[in-house]
């Protein structure tokens, strides 16, 4: 991955690591040099697959489990991430699901309540949990990752 900005001694946090999008993240960042902090919720065993495969080449990462959609585990994730490989340069909001794919008329509050926490309200944590850090160091950057379905939506 030549064409990508060199990334040694840079720490990530990527959430929804374990598969897909997140994954190829992880795996993109740690051959550019970035260690890597690969959070999941319940995906353990591809977190751990992300995991060896980033060591396996050399590099630094560690798979954390915490609900991104906690404030007391997203602190808790982040710590750790600090702990183990140093302050967060990087953060990637990219947990996120539609948790249930149902027309709005079978839709439940607690059901809507769950998707707002997963796609929003884990992005404004995570991020607000990295940010003080960031700012006193005068460098970091966050990105946030979205679906194709906040822009296209789907049937009612």
């Amino acid at each position: 991955m030549s064409n990508y900005k060199d990334l040694n001694g840079k720490v990530a946090l990527i959430t929804g690591a374990s598969s897909g999008i997140g994954r190829a993240t992880a795996e993109a960042f740690a051959e550019c040099g970035a260690s890597v902090a690969i959070n999941y919720h319940q995906n353990e065993a591809g977190a751990e697959a992300v995991q060896a495969k980033i060591e396996a080449a050399g590099g630094k990462a560690v798979a954390i489990q915490a609900d991104v959609a906690r404030a007391a585990e997203v602190r808790e994730l982040v710590q750790r991430a600090v702990n183990d490989l140093g302050p967060i340069d990087i953060l990637v909001n990219n947990a996120g699901s539609l948790v249930e794919r149902l027309k709005i008329l079978e839709l439940t509050e607690e059901c809507w309540d769950k998707v707002v926490n997963l796609n929003l309200k884990s992005a404004f944590l995570c991020s607000q949990a990295v940010a003080a850090s960031m700012m006193e160091r005068n460098s970091g950057a966050i990105v946030n990752v979205s679906s194709i379905a906040g822009r296209n939506g789907g049937a009612l």
